[in-house]
């Protein structure tokens, strides 16, 4: 249900633009990268339901890292280091599919949750240099999704803290050229993740994103990342933040992609109040439901 109207939004808008001085970027603030200004950012989500933000260098460097050597782990450590009981690790093509359709996802993942990584000791994958990248990968997106989460309870005036970091998670989507399937248009269907916000870093194109149910291709600098909204914050924000749908288009030679996502979760032992009516509400049988509903295991 939405609350108030456009015009309060509009005005809450103008307040923010005329007070805001906080920064983006992922990460601690480089000297040979300035900064972007947050509210450009939260009132992009806001009325659009995307952004485009850039990494600092060291963002750049765990994740590119990541992306590359992920591919090279050996087979017997992958099978190591496989949780499917608890959506973690290794995991292979099949296990996942787009929203409430039949169609899997093709591509094999591996996914790492911060509160898990005491679990993952004595496993040689954690030795390797792929296994230490994506943790510098999740501290640094990590951080700056808290960050943004904060500007836009900021935005709203609402005073809740949301804490993500020990429900989020971090994914790595590995397409090979080799999965590709005839009669397909898209490697993952069209679908919202759920979540609060999505930050997501491909090798190369084949992103698109539904604009008014318009697919738009996403192109992106090395040093850039897009942010997208999930369902869960246009709940909580009354129905003002627009959800935003997207989907991996099949590429037309048999070309190897892979991604890095970044999927921001609250923390769904609270609850919560809804940032424009102020309604307190409890999200997380909404936010299990959304989150099984691509085949994985329950987050409560």
């Amino acid at each position: 249900m939405k609350v108030g109207n456009s015009a309060g939004l509009r005005e809450l808008i103008m307040n923010y633009v005329a007070t805001s001085s906080a920064v983006t970027r992922i990460g601690s603030i480089d000297a040979d990268s300035p900064p972007e200004d947050l509210r450009d950012t939260v009132l992009s989500l806001i009325t659009h339901g995307y952004a485009i933000v850039k990494m600092t260098s060291m963002a750049q460097r765990a994740v590119w890292s990541a992306l590359d050597e992920i591919s090279r782990t050996p087979e017997d450590m992958r099978a190591d280091f496989c949780f499917p009981d608890r959506t973690d690790g290794f995991l292979p093509k099949g296990g996942e599919h787009a929203k409430y359709t039949d169609n899997v996802d093709l591509c094999d993942r591996f996914c790492y949750w911060h509160k898990h990584r005491s679990l993952h000791t004595g496993h040689p994958f954690v030795e390797a240099l792929a296994y230490q990248n994506i943790a510098k990968s999740e501290t640094e997106l990590s951080s700056f999704a808290q960050r943004l989460i904060d500007g836009l309870w900021d935005f709203f005036r609402n005073d809740d803290h949301v804490s993500i970091r020990d429900s989020s998670y971090l994914q790595l989507c590995l397409y090979e050229s080799s999965y590709h399937e005839d009669g397909r248009t898209y490697l993952q269907d069209r679908h919202e993740d759920g979540h609060l916000i999505t930050l997501i870093k491909p090798t190369r194109d084949g992103l698109v994103i539904f604009l008014n149910d318009r697919e738009v291709s996403v192109h992106l600098a090395d040093d850039e990342v897009i942010v997208i909204t999930g369902s869960l914050l246009t709940m909580l924000s009354d129905g003002r933040i627009p959800t935003m749908y997207h989907a991996v288009r099949k590429p037309k030679m048999e070309l190897a992609r892979s991604s890095l996502v970044y999927f921001a979760i609250p923390d769904l032992r609270h609850s919560y109040t809804t940032l424009l009516g102020k309604d307190r509400i409890n999200i997380a049988e909404f936010a299990d439901e959304s989150h099984r509903a691509f085949g994985n295991t329950p987050l409560i």
